[in-house]
């Protein structure tokens, strides 16, 4: 295997599902210090021995580690053997629940993102509800591996969720039916002659391959040269950094720098290129992207960002910013600048733990801050007389600061005046489709495509 992409393997950007099996932890019993091995010891012993009920070794030492690693950032956790099933099953893209992207959040399921037309997605599960019940039952004390089991099942069964959603003063309730969730990352559209709308819902382990399918029909289909594309990376929770190195280099000239990385560790110091070898084993001779049309790389781009575009989304929005290969429209993005890695355990479970922080071309740090568009344009259909407070990272307690705070320059940003008109017209939900005329940000989006002024505020 290419040493670099070996390399490159370990680190998934994912806000919620993070993967890899290189890395075994070796025993070094010197390695905590006398006087805390001494305090948790008296603890254990204690609990064993007065607490009001006989507790399983294995729950309580499960506990205490998930306690540990969980209040590092809201990224880390502790997983038990079932979790790394789930990590497989969201980078395959298949299977089978009610279609959510989770983390936890002071013991509650926080929702990263709804996979797009998923149970959840038309049920009106939104980025930032917390799940605190599940059928009935509450899942504080519950692993985040537990809840998903109790969160999936088989095809066609009911599962009811209770949900704290940010100012909305009661409790909201959601009887969801199970699917079998097939959630291919990319999905095109020709609403527009010369104008394609390229939809990429996160980033999986085929995403790159998938990228360069869809954009060669993309140029069979519409019949002659294209003017514009528009990439919609609302929503999109991240995934892994090789697929986002893909995307990125797909549209950018070969060699342009996308992210680097720093950490303690060398796994956790990269420097990420538009060069096959960042992207794919085997380098230029495996390189999918190599018989795409070279317009891709020359005509004019807008992207299409929400605060529920996070991670790898992050990478590629900001590597595109950056270069000046795209215009970036939308409202600030979720603010994740962190990569983690999942270190399996001898017993079978794994600790996944935040091991670096990324940077744009340009050097700056998206963590705790997102990417500002150039454009910001709210979106009608998500905008009510009750607006509800959209989450970031930085919107949980025990996130990572930003340590570039005080030279962080931020880009300058337009914002689109939102009519009364324009509010009528876009804000009917049940309308509302991604890629059409009803999407008031793709809209926009293809007006600056097509040179037309965008009404902005003074």
């Amino acid at each position: 295997m290419n040493q670099f992409y070996k390399k490159l393997s370990v680190l998934i950007v994912f806000t919620s599902f993070i993967y890899t099996n290189s890395f075994a932890l070796t025993r070094n019993e010197s390695i905590i210090p006398p006087e805390l091995q001494k305090k948790l010891e008296e603890v254990y012993g204690k609990i064993k021995s007065d607490y009001v009920d006989n507790i399983d070794d294995k729950k309580l030492m499960e506990g205490a580690i998930n306690g540990l690693v969980t209040n590092l950032d809201p990224h880390s956790s502790y997983l038990d053997i079932d979790a790394q099933k789930d990590f497989t099953a969201a980078t395959s893209g298949e299977f089978s629940g009610v279609g959510i992207d989770t983390g936890m959040e002071d013991g509650l399921v926080r929702v990263v993102s709804p996979i797009e037309d998923s149970p959840a997605y038309k049920a009106g599960l939104k980025t930032g509800d917390l799940v605190f019940e599940i059928d009935g039952k509450n899942v504080k004390g519950m692993t985040l591996s537990e809840a998903i089991n109790k969160i999936r099942g088989p095809k066609g069964t009911t599962v009811k969720l209770s949900v704290l959603r940010k100012k909305t003063a009661a409790p909201l309730s959601f009887s969801i039916v199970r699917e079998t969730i097939k959630n291919p990352s990319i999905k095109f559209k020709l609403s527009n002659q010369d104008y394609p709308y390229l939809r990429i819902t996160q980033f999986q382990e085929n995403t790159g391959i998938d990228l360069a399918k869809n954009l060669k029909l993309i140029s069979e289909q519409n019949k002659g040269p294209l003017k514009g594309l528009v990439i919609d990376l609302r929503n999109n929770p991240g995934g892994m950094v090789s697929s986002a190195v893909a995307v990125a280099a797909a549209f950018l000239e070969k060699d342009k720098l996308i992210v680097y990385s720093d950490g303690k560790t060398n796994n956790a110091k990269m420097k990420l290129f538009a060069n096959p070898y960042n992207y794919v084993e085997g380098g230029e001779k495996n390189d999918y992207l190599k018989d795409i049309s070279e317009e891709y790389k020359k005509i004019p781009i807008v992207v299409l960002v929400n605060n529920g575009s996070a991670s790898a989304a992050e990478i590629v929005a900001g590597a595109l910013q950056d270069h000046k290969r795209a215009i970036i429209l939308g409202t600030q993005t979720f603010g994740k600048g962190t990569i983690q890695q999942l270190f399996p355990l001898k017993t079978g479970s794994a600790i996944k733990i935040t091991i670096a922080k990324y940077y744009t071309p340009s050097g700056k740090s998206i963590q705790a801050k997102g990417i500002l568009p150039n454009y910001i344009a709210e979106d009608p259909s998500d905008i009510s007389d009750t607006p509800v407070a959209k989450t970031y990272e930085s919107s949980y307690k025990n996130h990572l600061e930003n340590e570039k705070e005080n030279t962080y320059q931020e880009t300058s940003a337009k914002i689109v005046k939102l009519s009364e008109q324009n509010k009528k017209i876009f804000s009917d939900k049940s309308s509302f489709e991604t890629g059409t005329k009803a999407d008031y940000q793709y809209v926009q989006a293809i007006h600056l495509l097509q040179g037309k002024a965008l009404d902005i505020e003074k």
